[in-house]
């Protein structure tokens, strides 16, 4: 299903639903138009005949981005239909797709020059090893994420509900509790969340829930304040 569609600005958001050992999150991609009518898709949906279509109506398909360990699952389909497509993955992700030839990990703090004029890219670390790549569209001032934060509000039955209570990801707007056991390096990921917040958003996109249309910089503040104060760049390892 299209939600989001900023034509002028070329950034289009799809959802559709997925369950996750009974509970009902949603999964929604975000479609960003760069130069020379290109597509980039950040945590690729499933590709059904119906997206397709639309996605070919809005340009070239030609960067497909796995941006954490978790969303990676339909890469493959679009490997498939867009051969001529750049395939990008997050640390980590390649080896779960060892039939999927990937283009470029994107190690910190990797940039890819072909996004530059549009997005800037945007990395939180919370380990050594776990990373979720962030987008950042200036033009509409839209943060676009994959597990940063869920918002999800409205539960699909009763056992969904429970389920999203346990992980901490029903009426609230933050990471999950899976989410949060996997920070392993709190300073390293105050020091990134720190960086982003910088940015200013008034618009977060997120993979599971309800986009935040408006003043999302603060929700996203209050989220993750329990993670303790950066020591500063002095003190924190940028390797």
């Amino acid at each position: 299903m299209e939600e989001l569609s900023d034509s002028a600005y070329g950034l289009w958001t799809f959802q559709q639903p997925l369950s996750v050992l009974g509970a009902e999150i949603g999964c929604r991609m975000t479609v960003v138009r760069l130069g020379g009518n290109e597509l980039l898709l950040h945590s690729p949906i499933r590709l059904t005949a119906v997206l397709k279509n639309r996605l070919d109506h809005l340009g070239s398909v030609r960067h497909v981005l796995a941006p954490n360990l978790d969303h990676y699952l339909f890469v493959a389909d679009y490997a498939a239909a867009y051969p001529a497509a750049r395939l990008y993955a997050a640390p980590g992700v390649a080896p779960k797709l060892p039939g999927v030839r990937f283009d470029v990990v994107l190690e910190y703090p990797h940039v890819v020059p072909e996004w530059s004029d549009t997005l800037t890219q945007h990395y939180f670390r919370s380990s050594s090893t776990l990373q979720e790549l962030v987008l950042y569209h200036p033009a509409t001032r839209t943060l676009v994420t994959a597990d940063l934060a869920f918002n999800i509000q409205v539960r699909n039955g009763l056992l969904s509900g429970i389920l999203l209570r346990l992980n901490d990801s029903y009426r609230t707007f933050g990471p999950s509790r899976v989410c949060k056991s996997h920070i392993h390096a709190p300073q390293l990921a105050r020091a990134d969340i720190d960086a982003i917040l910088a940015l200013g958003p008034e618009r977060i996109v997120v993979s599971h829930g309800e986009i935040l249309h408006h003043g999302a910089a603060e929700p996203l503040r209050r989220a993750y304040a329990w993670l303790a104060p950066s020591a500063g760049a002095s003190g924190v390892d940028r390797s």
